[in-house]
């Protein structure tokens, strides 16, 4: 930090020593915040106006019931120079406090349409909130990040997000965060922000948002500029003329902040400043598209197209290799397209007087960001649409070069880890990300087979010689993101169909299987159903029904928890269909464990039941298993628990338990076994140990780290902690099941959720957040046909009007009665001594 002194007071310059320098008074015992905004992108224009947006971002920021803002606007219309001001601003005084502020940047990434996510950005604010220890999984960084900010007051600038979010036209995602980890920090940081704030900025609005109360949060919507401000913002750039002249220029140009920048340094540049020249470019009065500024930015590609025109072959080509980078060009990187690459060839004879040129001019006319610091200059960026105008066209007109300068950068970053770290098979996830890069650059090359097999598969996920995979970037440093990212190499129109390329269909299939498992892993598991049901076409096509069944068992474990049970019956249907066509024994044992699930979800427990005994008896002709085992078996038990209230049934499940951890059995299969014989332990009122087996479940499966598994098994120990009067330890669980069901969207299991938490909510006598859950829970049991749980939704709704009067113009024994005709039609007699509970509640 640089101090001076002023007026007998000490001057703090704080600033990170290759970008902003703010000024912070600072009185004497004030402690001093801590800075790094080095990720932020430059501002490309002038703050101009705004003061009213600046004014209420501060109003937020002090607000001590506020804790974020969002600043919505489309590309180019100067939301980077309104959050560059605003930190001016706030740092003149001190930042109001906060102890530390960060600030990160997603916007220059994801212009070759290929998959970014939050790592980066969780890795380096942990790192710098001086976390020693970060963890592997990045639902992990998540929640660490905001016990951090918690502990002390902190600000946060994300700028950019709209690379990690669905389109808003997207159906059914509709614009939400596509990314687990920042998904998981807002819901974590809405219910536990501290004095911490948050400013995120964005091309459209955040769909998480919609969670937060109201009064807790600021949403800006950024328009373009008034034409008055649009015309100061000419002036401020040299542009000379009258005041009408300027007027129409920004009124011609629809107040794009961006593009009239563009056009005052061309006419700075070019024209001497003289504002008369913008009419008579014959390009500003084309059609380009729609006229939206929003909408391809068309008015500043307006301005692009005559600016390319006007280029000498050394700008152009280097603001063309500029567009082969999602990120800035770094020095390295720079050095290596010049030697190698085709299209370089103008700039190979460029004296250093002639690059300090060719820099020159292209800062003057706004297309090249300034260097940072006074230091030489270590990367060359400007902004993104900028860089996606000339890339796109690198890409149309020299389509051969495009591919030949990505081959150079593929070559380039597969040899880093050798020859900076000395290592073929990198070890940490900062050695891996150049053999992420090559992927990525490999794929844009046209260089699938070597990308897949040299680079992804050997090397980041480690294939041996004979084939089999360790799997290593996802087992031991838990890169699913990072994965994806690289698969996305692949996918260049979405993960529902891999790239038409020479990749033979076995290495498709590959691909999309493995892409849906990084999906599922993450917990987007309605992303991950359309790469599944490609796979299994793959499959069908070249009559392999063994993998086809297992694809289809897969997808019934996506449909199940995300509530879609009808279509998770009928895929369950094709999956004993395919398993029947194959061989493959373990194919034919499991299908009809899959149908059975749906069927008992679905309240068909009688049915559920026959194609459990129907599995059973092919794995005993087996002569390895008396009872069915792994996750099959575990529904099994479920079932049974269900349909039975007898202490044989007890001692059958405990029995069964024993066996449904096979040789060799995985994480999921221990959590599973202590899952049930916590819950045959809890009806057998063997308390101390139904506990320690809860402990035992929860652990596992938080280790087998398959996040859409989890939520039943903080479920299940919440109702055991209600019965126990646990009431804390209950909430608990309640809030990590929620945070899971939320993130992913789990109707299932929220309905699990909404019954279990009326519960609670009526163990502290919060008798009108129990009505709602009852009304929320009705209809997504409507919704998803997750039926099993009539009876009990009718027994919630008797305890209802036993403490607040009629449900729907119903009384307690009305529920009672139903819930009664309900069990013993399905048969679900495991629910018993339940509702003999609750009527012995309701006859008080």
């Amino acid at each position: 930090m640089l101090h001076e002194t002023q007026a007998g007071r000490d001057i703090n310059i704080s600033h990170h020593e290759d970008h902003h320098y703010y000024p912070v008074e600072q009185s004497k015992g004030e402690v001093q915040s801590v800075v790094d905004i080095s990720h932020l992108p430059e501002p490309t224009v002038a703050l101009i106006g705004r003061g009213t947006e600046l004014t209420l971002l501060t109003q937020a920021f002090t607000n001590p019931n506020k804790h974020l803002a969002i600043i919505v606007a489309a590309g180019g219309i100067g939301k980077s120079a309104l959050t560059d001001e605003w930190l001016r601003q706030i740092a003149t005084q001190s930042y109001h406090g906060k102890a530390r502020v960060f600030g990160w940047s997603f916007y220059s990434q994801g212009s070759h349409d290929t998959f970014t996510n939050s790592q980066p950005f969780f890795n380096e604010v942990l790192r710098f909130l001086e976390v020693t220890e970060i963890p592997a999984d990045e639902i992990k960084k998540a929640q660490l990040l905001v016990r951090c900010l918690q502990q002390q007051p902190c600000l946060l600038i994300l700028d950019g997000l709209e690379p990690l979010q669905y389109a808003e036209n997207l159906s059914p995602m509709k614009g939400e965060l596509q990314d687990s980890a920042l998904k998981a920090f807002i819901a974590c940081f809405r219910r536990t922000p501290g004095k911490s704030f948050v400013l995120f900025s964005s091309r459209q609005p955040l769909v998480e948002l919609k969670k937060w109360q109201a009064e807790n949060y600021l949403s800006l919507d950024l328009k373009t500029l008034p034409h008055d401000d649009g015309a100061k913002l000419l002036q401020a750039l040299g542009v000379t003329g009258k005041t009408e002249e300027l007027l129409a220029i920004s009124e011609n140009l629809n107040g794009h902040a961006l593009s009239l920048m563009l056009i005052g340094h061309l006419l700075k540049e070019y024209h001497q400043g003289d504002c008369r020249y913008a009419g008579m470019l014959p390009i500003l009065t084309l059609a380009h598209g729609d006229s939206d500024a929003e909408k391809d930015s068309c008015h500043a590609k307006q301005v692009l197209d005559y600016y390319d025109s006007l280029q000498d072959a050394a700008s152009r080509c280097f603001l063309q290799l500029l567009g082969l980078f999602d990120r800035p060009m770094s020095r390295e990187e720079k050095a290596v397209l010049i030697a190698d690459a085709q299209h370089a060839e103008p700039l190979r004879t460029l004296t250093e007087k002639e690059w300090q040129a060719v820099e020159q001019r292209l800062e003057n006319c706004g297309l090249l960001l300034g260097k940072k610091g006074s230091l030489n200059r270590l990367e060359w960026d400007t902004h993104p649409i900028i860089r996606a105008y000339f890339g796109q066209k690198f890409k149309e007109n020299r389509p051969e070069s495009f591919k030949q300068a990505h081959l150079v950068l593929f070559n380039y970053y597969k040899k880093v880890p050798q020859r900076e770290y000395g290592k073929y098979l990198p070890d940490t996830l900062e050695e891996m990300q150049p053999l992420y890069r090559a992927v990525v650059h490999g794929g844009l090359a046209g260089e699938y087979w070597q990308a897949l097999n040299d680079v992804y598969k050997k090397r980041i996920l480690r294939m041996n010689n004979i084939g089999k995979i360790e799997f290593y970037s996802r087992h031991q440093l838990g890169a699913y993101s990072q994965d994806l990212t690289a698969l996305s190499a692949f996918f260049p129109s979405g993960w529902i169909k891999p790239t038409d390329s020479d990749l033979p269909e076995v290495e498709q299939a590959w691909l999309l299987v493995d892409v849906s498992f990084c999906l599922m892993s993450l917990g987007r598991l309605q992303e991950a159903i359309g790469p599944r049901i490609t796979g299994v076409k793959f499959y069908k096509k070249s009559e392999n029904w063994a993998y086809a069944s297992s694809g289809i068992q897969i997808l019934v474990s996506l449909h199940l928890p995300l509530g879609q049970l009808k279509e998770a019956q009928e895929v369950a249907q094709q999956a004993v269909k395919y398993a029947n066509s194959s061989r493959d024994f373990d194919q034919r044992v499991t299908a009809p464990c899959y149908i059975a699930t749906v069927l008992h979800c679905r309240g068909n427990l009688r049915e559920a039941y026959d194609y459990f005994q129907e599995a059973e008896a092919l794995f005993q002709t087996s002569g390895r298993y008396e009872y069915i085992p792994s996750l099959s078996g575990f529904w099994y038990c479920n079932l049974l628990l269900d349909s039975f209230s007898d202490i044989t049934t007890l001692e059958d499940v405990e029995t069964r338990a024993a066996y449904i951890v096979p040789d060799h059995g995985s994480l999921l299969d221990a959590a599973v076994t202590a899952l049930i014989l916590a819950r045959v332990f809890a009806a057998s009122n063997k308390l101390v140990e139904a506990e320690g087996a809860f402990q035992a479940a929860i652990k596992n499966i938080q280790k087998a780290n398959t996040i859409f598994r989890i939520p039943p098994f903080y479920l299940y120990r919440a109702d055991f902690y209600i019965d126990q009067s646990q009431l804390d330890k209950a909430y608990v669980d309640l809030n990590s099941a929620w945070e899971i069901i939320e993130r992913c969207d789990m109707k299932l299991y929220a309905v699990d959720y909404l019954l279990i938490h009326g519960r609670f909510s009526l163990a502290i006598a919060d008798y009108d957040t129990g009505l709602n859950n009852y009304k929320e829970a009705k209809q997504l049991i409507q919704e998803t046909g997750y039926h099993l749980h009539d009876a009990e939704l009718d027994l919630f709704a008797a305890q209802l009007c036993q403490q607040r009067g009629n449900v729907d113009g119903k009384n307690a024994n009305h529920y009672l009665q139903k819930a009664k005709n309900r069990i013993k039609e399905i048969g679900q007699e495991g629910l018993t001594p339940y509702w003999e509970k609750v009527s012995d509640f309701c006859a008080k």
